[in-house]
C-alpha cells in the first residue's frame, strides 16, 4: 500500500501544516454536517504520512465521525471499533478535495485524487467498513462535478456498506453479508431505503432520475439477496411490511396506497415518455417482492403486508416488464 511521495523538505513543511489545518477544518464542518471544505489537501508528502503517522487530532475527529454514525442507530453502540484505521484519513482528504473542487475546477488536483482513491484499500474488516462509511454516507450532499465522478466511484468500490446505503447494487462481498447479519445495521439500511420513495406531489408529477435509479438499484440489491441465500427472505420481506405500513393512508377498513397508485398510472398512461418511464423504473423497487409473490405462503407471517397492498404490486409491477426494465436499465 503506498501512495507516493519522497522525504519532507523545509517547503514541504509549511504546505503539510496547510493540508492537516484543512483537513481537520474540513472534518470539523461535516461533522455537523456541513461538507464545507476551507482548501485542499494537495501536498503528497503530508498525504502519506497521513497513514504512516496519522495526526492525533485528526484520529479524534475520525473517532467522533464514527461514534455520531452509531448513535444515530438503535442498539449499536457495541459496534463501536477500538481503533480507526489511518487508511480513512485518505478517504477523508479525497471527499475534501471532490467538496473543494466543486466551485473550482482543478485538474491537477483532480489527477492527484484519483491516484488517491486507487491507493485507498478496500474495507475488510467491520472496524473499516464503519470509519469509512462515517464519512461516504455524506456523498449525496457532496454535488460532485462530473469529472469527478470517477473519484465517487472508486471510493464507494472501497466501501461495500456505503455502496448497500446509497443504495448502489454491486458484488455481493462477504463483508456486506457479515455486516447484514447486526441487527442495527439492518434497521439503519432499512430506514435509509424507506426514505428513497417518493412523496405524492413528486409521484404525481415526475420521479427524479437521481431517486428513480436509486429504486432500481434498491430491487436490484434485494434481489440479489434473495437469489444468494432464501434466508435473506425474512430481512426483505421485514422491510417491504414496513414499506406498506408506513405508506398507507384511510382507516383499516379502507386503507389506500395513493403514491403506489399514482406511479402505476404514470408508469401505464402517462403521455410524457420522461414521466412514465422514472415511475417505471421507480416501481422495480418491488421486484423481489413480485417474485416472492408467486408463492403466497412466503407472505403470510408478515401481518402488516396487507392483502390490498401486495394485490397492487401484483398488478403494478409484473414480473415481465420488470425484466425488461431491468435489462434496459
Amino acid at each position: 500500500m503506498g501512495f507516493g511521495g519522497a522525504a519532507a523538505k523545509p517547503n514541504h513543511l509549511h504546505h503539510g501544516a496547510m493540508s492537516h489545518h484543512n483537513l481537520a477544518r474540513f472534518l470539523e464542518r461535516l461533522l455537523l454536517g456541513h461538507a464545507a471544505p476551507v482548501g485542499p489537501v494537495d501536498d503528497r508528502v503530508t498525504i502519506q504520512q497521513l497513514v504512516l503517522a496519522p495526526p492525533t487530532a485528526l484520529q479524534r475527529l475520525l473517532g467522533a465521525h464514527v461514534d455520531a454514525l452509531l448513535a444515530a442507530w438503535p442498539g449499536a453502540a457495541a459496534l463501536r471499533p477500538h481503533s480507526i484505521p489511518s487508511t480513512t484519513l485518505w478517504l477523508a482528504a479525497a471527499l475534501n478535495n471532490l467538496a473543494w473542487a466543486a466551485e473550482r475546477p482543478d485538474p491537477r488536483l483532480l489527477g492527484l485524487t484519483i491516484h488517491l482513491a486507487r491507493a485507498l484499500p478496500t474495507a475488510r474488516d467491520g472496524a473499516t467498513a464503519l470509519a469509512y462509511h462515517s464519512l461516504l454516507r455524506y456523498v449525496p450532499q457532496l454535488l460532485p462535478h462530473s469529472d469527478w465522478l470517477p473519484v465517487v466511484r472508486l471510493l464507494l468500490t472501497s466501501s461495500p456498506l456505503s455502496e448497500a446505503w446509497l443504495p448502489r447494487r454491486a458484488r455481493l462481498r462477504p463483508l456486506l453479508l457479515e455486516l447484514l447479519g447486526q441487527p442495527s445495521i439492518q434497521m439503519a439500511l432499512r430506514d435509509r431505503w424507506l426514505s428513497l420513495w417518493p412523496d405524492l406531489a413528486t409521484a404525481q408529477a415526475t420521479v427524479p432520475l437521481t431517486q428513480a435509479t436509486a429504486n432500481v438499484e434498491l430491487g436490484g440489491l434485494l434481489g440479489d439477496l434473495l437469489e444468494h441465500d432464501q434466508a435473506w427472505q425474512r430481512f426483505i420481506l421485514s422491510f417491504y411490511e414496513a414499506d406498506c405500513y408506513l405508506q398507507r393512508q384511510g382507516d383499516h377498513a379502507q386503507p389506500s396506497w395513493p403514491v403506489l397508485v399514482a406511479l402505476g398510472q404514470a408508469a401505464q398512461t402517462s403521455n410524457d415518455v420522461r414521466q412514465r418511464r422514472h415511475a417505471t423504473r421507480t416501481l422495480t423497487r418491488y421486484q423481489p417482492l413480485a417474485t416472492l409473490l408467486q408463492d403466497e405462503r412466503r407472505v403470510r407471517p408478515y401481518l402488516y403486508l396487507d392483502g390490498r397492498f401486495l394485490s397492487l404490486v401484483a398488478d403494478l409491477v409484473p414480473l415481465l416488464r420488470l425484466r425488461a426494465v431491468r435489462e434496459v436499465a
